[in-house]
């Protein structure tokens, strides 16, 4: 755990912009309201994100100085999301409540005092999580209620460590970046279809750790993340106009996890 890892190793001295909008295919399906369709996540992101996560655990298995950790984790996430559509100026949220996930994640973590077993820490990690997530509510387009469902396929935070050993347990705060995966769909007031994207964000999660064993720990924390607001198409138009509306989407998450960690 964290303090054999300071104990045996020390090293010296250790906004907001918005990105062109993807655009509904020619060839996407369409439903209309009481369809309860669900959506189908692009997996080629995800696919890319796993590998970074690989890559990074296989550089950390590697390296010379330093610890590499692997391990589970559980959580749930208390998910919220603005929509506007600005051609009618009309608003609402998408609030699901608090949603289950699993995943995996790596660490790689190094000292940085003489090697006491209390001291500070830093470190890198990379964990993703992929479930569903369906967010549903209903809100008025020039008088005419509309159902927007939404669903987030996975995430991937990328954060940088840096914490202190008491002993048996530790303090930890995370900060970095998010990447995470989104389907928005809507029906009635003329519009009809669906339209996915990808979300960047800026992640901090302080949390404690609790030593198991001499390679095992549980690593409890709570995380706030802010994504970037990104532009999705509705085609159809306001009471079928025939035109393509546009719906921001501005998503926020707190999330619990709690997980299990084996140090090499």
């Amino acid at each position: 755990m964290l303090s054999n890892i300071l104990t045996e190793q020390a090293l010296p001295g250790a906004a907001d912009f918005e990105l062109r909008p993807a655009r509904r295919p020619r060839n996407a399906p369409r439903f209309g309201r009481g369809q309860n369709k669900e959506p189908k996540m692009n997996q080629r992101p995800a696919r890319l994100c796993l590998t970074a996560l690989v890559a990074l655990l296989a550089a950390g298995a590697s390296a010379a100085d330093g610890s590499f950790r692997l391990g589970a984790q559980v959580g749930a996430d208390q998910w919220e999301t603005a929509l506007a559509v600005p051609l009618v100026m009309a608003a609402g949220d998408l609030q699901p409540g608090a949603k289950t996930n699993v995943g995996v994640i790596g660490q790689y973590i190094m000292a940085t005092g003489d090697g006491s077993e209390r001291d500070f820490f830093v470190g890198f990690e990379a964990n993703w999580s992929g479930k569903n997530i369906a967010q549903r509510d209903t809100f008025d387009v020039a008088g005419v209620p509309v159902e927007v469902a939404g669903d987030i396929g996975w995430r991937f935070d990328l954060l940088y460590l840096v914490g202190y050993d008491f002993g048996r347990i530790s303090a930890v705060l995370g900060g970095g970046g998010s990447y995470m995966a989104s389907e928005i769909m809507a029906s009635g007031a003329g519009l009809v279809g669906q339209d996915s994207n990808t979300h960047l964000g800026w992640k901090l999660a302080p949390g404690i750790e609790v030593e198991l064993g001499p390679s095992s720990s549980l690593l409890l924390r709570v995380g706030y993340t802010l994504y970037q607001s990104k532009k999705y198409t509705a085609p159809g138009g306001p009471l079928g106009l025939g035109i393509d509306v546009d719906i921001d989407v501005d998503p926020r998450v707190v999330d619990f996890r709690l997980a299990w960690i084996y140090t090499f």
